[in-house]
């Protein structure tokens, strides 16, 4: 392929996808004694394309010539390296230096304060599984896994859930992830989360007001929402580059553990292409950000310590607000 026709149909540079073959190479060794076996640059490209596409295990014709079950077995192969190799690409480092690199980045978008990432939700259809039929069905209209990813300012993913699915409020699944513990390292007081009306203000997490009452309370509102759109970006970039997440191509033709470890993988692919500066698809356009929920109905009354860390999360707003958007 040249270089435009592997940034097409893989979305990698041809360097980049020698690295990902020498990154894999322990995990895809080829098996020298079979005649047949396919080498870790042949599995790479066919799972690469997979991703790309979004189709299921639709045959790659002149790129490789294999057969639909051998292509089956690179991009199960591939997946689980990359997989496990998790841990080296989601980092929410609470090192000053991180800290500080975030806030000045999220800073420079609308001017809001000490932003440490930016969270919401995004479906990734998947087929209807005869078990648990309704748990899958989300409020859109079809099956698929509910994902919690956090940005950064870079559109960097630092952490993703794909565990829990379509019907699964998100505000539910970030309370579950427990902002908290994202900031545990964290002295009191420094940065938060920006989030949705949907999810509801806690105290490691900012939300906008609902009812904006005066001109302070309306550019807090501007440059939260302004600066949080960074993350319906990522989402919206990600699923443009790896169309396997992307519904219009069909849901995933795999069991929900499976979907949940494609995305993962996925993300890993997309927080390489950053670091590796790699342009979207020539001539594809980003589509349009995912529309917010703000009109999802809301969660149950919720516990007594989670009221209490709304209460907290509110006079926050509230200060932040007088002292900093007045």
């Amino acid at each position: 392929m040249s270089e435009e026709q592997c940034i097409r149909r893989l979305r990698f540079h041809k360097e980049v996808v020698t690295v990902l073959c020498k990154l894999l190479q322990t995990y895809l060794a080829v098996d020298t004694g079979t005649r047949t076996s396919l080498s870790e640059a042949l599995k790479v490209t066919v799972a690469l394309n997979f991703y790309a596409t979004g189709s299921f295990q639709s045959p790659v014709g002149d790129i490789c010539n294999t057969s639909q079950f051998a292509e089956h077995c690179c991009i199960r192969q591939v997946t689980d390296a990359l997989y496990s190799k998790q841990m080296n690409y989601f980092k929410f480092s609470m090192s000053r230096e991180d800290q500080d690199e975030r806030t000045h980045g999220f800073a420079r978008i609308a001017g809001f304060p000490t932003v440490q990432g930016a969270t919401h939700c995004t479906h990734v259809a998947l087929r209807a599984l005869p078990h648990n039929y309704e748990v899958f069905w989300n409020r859109k209209g079809f099956h698929s896994l509910n994902v919690q990813l956090v940005c950064d300012h870079r559109q960097m993913i630092l952490t993703v859930n794909a565990r829990y699915p379509g019907s699964c409020h998100d505000a539910f699944i970030l309370r579950e992830i427990t902002v908290s513990r994202l900031f545990k390292p964290l002295h009191e007081g420094h940065g938060w989360l920006l989030g949705g009306k949907v999810y509801g203000v806690a105290s490691r997490l900012m939300t906008s007001l609902r009812n904006p009452t005066n001109p302070a309370e309306q550019h807090d509102n501007t440059s939260h929402t302004t600066t949080r759109a960074i993350v319906e970006q990522t989402i919206a970039v990600l699923k443009q580059r790896f169309r396997c997440l992307d519904h219009s191509g069909g849901p995933l033709q795999y069991s929900s553990d499976r979907v949940s470890t494609i995305t993962i993988v996925s993300c890993i692919l997309h927080n390489l292409a950053i670091m590796r500066g790699q342009p979207l698809t020539p001539g594809m356009d980003v589509p349009p950000q995912e529309e917010d929920d703000e009109e999802e109905a809301e969660e149950p009354q919720p516990r007594r310590r989670q009221r209490d860390t709304a209460v907290a999360g509110r006079a926050a707003r509230q200060r932040l607000i007088a002292h900093r958007f007045q």
